[in-house]
């Protein structure tokens, strides 16, 4: 199984390699015609926008992390020390719950 998934994988990759690679022989191209204090500017300002990039990806995302984090703290504590959940699954006794939800899934399904 792991080695299908790593074929795959392998695959995906030389998929994506096989579509760039010419636009990084374009841009090595270019680079190597340029003098070398050209070629410092452009990896300078290249590691710059990557930071930068960096950064505002943190600031974006940090927000959704946080939020995750308190509602897994809620869910826990719900779970661990309440009885709230435990009530509600009990009281679902004559609802579609288990193996009765398979089999109900697989009758209605269009396949």
């Amino acid at each position: 199984m792991f080695t299908a998934t790593f074929r795959m994988f392998l695959t995906i990759i030389d998929s994506i390699e096989g579509f760039v690679q010419p636009y990084v022989d374009q841009v090595i191209d270019l680079l190597q015609g340029l003098p070398v204090w050209t070629q410092g500017l452009v990896v300078l300002a290249l590691g710059i926008f990557t930071i930068v990039g960096l950064v505002v990806f943190i600031k974006k995302f940090i927000k959704l992390f946080l939020v995750l984090a308190i509602l897994g703290v809620i869910g826990y504590f719900v779970w661990t020390k309440t009885d709230i959940l435990q009530n509600l699954l009990g009281s679902l006794t004559g609802a579609i719950t288990g193996p009765n939800i398979l089999h109900f899934l697989l009758r209605v399904s269009p396949f």
